[in-house]
């Protein structure tokens, strides 16, 4: 207790993340305390008792109250610099890590991943690592306001040259650019994931393995599929026909497409379920391809029949 307020757990949480992020948008505190409304009385308290201090165009920073909170318990408060380039990246980081605040995902920043044989890693274009169900790890790149191609083709770069990592993750509102990119982005990774740097796409990020599984039960349902031993799928319907779920587009898998279709005959035939806004692009990178556009509404229609069939399980992208 402290002149009038007591600190509750989601409060605490929210203290810790400014002391590394330095700020949050007030949309983005339903991250941490999981409610639609409920976030919005307690900014109202904690900005009272000053430990937290609102700021323009909705963001919050920490106010002296809770930056005593922190030092007193040990917590980090981590200074960032005030450039302006540096306060927009901080800003997107920012955006992204608190949308990843999940049991099953564990976002890094980019400050936090220097690595003793480099001086800086401030020069790198990633803005972090995301570790997925402590079985995957990506490079996070994020491509906003104000970034052009050349931009885009310095992140081609970094990912190229970067050694130790095997999967990377781009947050981008120009899905299109990054699937016709001259240079064309696949690395012979496992994965090189193109999330929609909007809300659905984190929504669909953090719902990925919820997602696909209730895809895969409708297909099942449907078709009695088998998982597949031809590599470039997910599912078998029979010797002909193939399925790859893909709600959120993996650049290595629609590459081996590619490859495939020009490659071979094409005697199979592969379905690809997606999100239907990327219908025309797929087709028009893979035009052989049989693509299955699926909207926002048949997602979430079939993401409540898998909640209600299956409720949680263990996680896999």
């Amino acid at each position: 207790m402290s002149e009038g307020i007591r600190l509750q757990n989601r409060d605490i949480e929210l203290l810790i993340f400014l002391g590394k992020y330095k700020v949050i948008s007030l949309d983005n505190t339903r991250y941490i305390y999981e409610t639609v409304t409920y976030q919005e009385k307690r900014m109202v308290a904690l900005a009272k008792y000053n430990y937290i201090r609102r700021l323009k165009h909705r963001y919050i920073t920490l106010g002296i109250k809770g930056k005593e909170y922190l030092l007193e318990n040990g917590f980090e408060v981590r200074n960032h610099c005030r450039n302006e380039n540096n306060i927009e990246r901080l800003n997107v980081i920012s955006d992204i890590a608190s949308s990843l605040i999940q049991d099953n995902l564990n976002f890094i920043p980019s400050w936090n991943m220097k690595k003793e044989d480099e001086p800086t890693t401030h020069s790198r274009r990633y803005i972090g690592k995301l570790e997925y169900n402590n079985q995957e790890e990506f490079l996070v790149y994020a491509i906003y306001d104000g970034k052009d191609d050349k931009y885009i083709k310095s992140i081609y770069y970094d990912i190229r040259k970067e050694n130790g990592y095997t999967n990377a993750m781009i947050f981008t509102k120009d899905i299109e650019k990054i699937i016709l990119h001259e240079k064309g982005f696949y690395f012979g990774n496992r994965y090189t994931v193109l999330v929609p740097y909007n809300d659905y796409g984190k929504f669909l990020l953090r719902n990925n393995y919820e997602i696909r599984r209730s895809i895969y039960l409708r297909i099942d349902e449907m078709y009695k599929v088998e998982l597949s031993d031809f590599k470039l799928v997910d599912l078998k319907l029979d010797d002909n026909n193939y399925v790859v779920i893909m709600p959120l587009i993996n650049m290595e898998t629609l590459a081996k497409l590619y490859y495939y279709y020009n490659e071979n005959e094409g005697n199979k035939n592969i379905y690809i379920f997606g999100l239907k806004e990327y219908e025309s692009i797929i087709r028009q990178y893979l035009p052989k391809c049989k693509y299955k556009g699926l909207t926002k509404e048949k997602i979430d229609e079939l993401l409540l029949k898998y909640k209600e069939i299956e409720g949680d399980e263990d996680e896999t992208l």
